[in-house]
């Protein structure tokens, strides 16, 4: 089943067609990305430009600031350490059946005033499916959020995903091990959010995290 997801869902990102919304193009796409903060078995592996690899114990509205990056970090089952689902996990491009192993990482733009970057994150494996409702996104907080990292109560944030009225947008580039994304938020309003779930690097034998 995980592996028929797959399949599709890098089908879909080669004809550019992974999102109902329209996708947008990054000048410069086959540039080598710039490496980040990087550690042994980290599960992201480069971040550029305007996305910085940084853990924020708070991703509620207002806690997390900046009008010139958008951050990005690992949650769940970082390294070996691929954590198995307790139940289905829905996305933008379907269902991921309970039990896979996996890891989830979160990518959060929050302004002071507005908000118009763009950036890329690659990871070290494969993309299996992006998050980036706010339904979808206070659906899956509880499982696949970092422990001690504060997300918005369900409900509390109804534009904490992106917009499809926006220039909000993501891609998955790069053989599908990077995700392309572009957060627009208008002055004084919203943050705009995006979980990224991964393969295990080990599918027959990762450890719950």
């Amino acid at each position: 089943m995980l592996q028929s997801i797959l399949q599709r869902y890098l089908a879909r990102a080669t004809h550019s067609a992974l999102t109902s919304r329209r996708l947008w193009k990054l000048a410069g796409a086959g540039a080598a990305l710039a490496v980040g903060a990087t550690t042994a078995g980290a599960a992201i592996v480069a971040t550029v430009p305007d996305v910085v690899q940084m853990v924020s114990n708070d991703v509620t509205l207002d806690q997390t600031e900046s009008d010139v990056q958008i951050i990005a970090f690992n949650e769940r089952g970082n390294g070996l350490n691929c954590f198995a689902l307790t139940k289905d996990v829905h996305t933008d491009q379907g269902m991921i059946p309970k039990s896979t192993l996996v890891k989830s990482h979160f990518i959060h733009g929050d302004p002071v005033t507005t908000l118009l970057l763009e950036g890329r994150v690659r990871f070290d494996t494969p993309i299996i499916g992006v998050i980036s409702t706010s339904a979808l996104l206070d659906a899956s907080d509880g499982q696949l959020g970092r422990p001690g990292t504060t997300y918005p109560p369900a409900g509390s944030e109804p534009n904490r995903g992106l917009e499809a009225g926006q220039a909000d947008n993501y891609q998955v580039v790069g053989g599908g091990f990077v995700i392309a994304v572009r957060m627009e938020v208008p002055l004084d309003s919203f943050s705009d959010q995006i979980r990224v779930v991964t393969a295990c690097d080990q599918p027959g034998g990762g450890q719950p995290d």
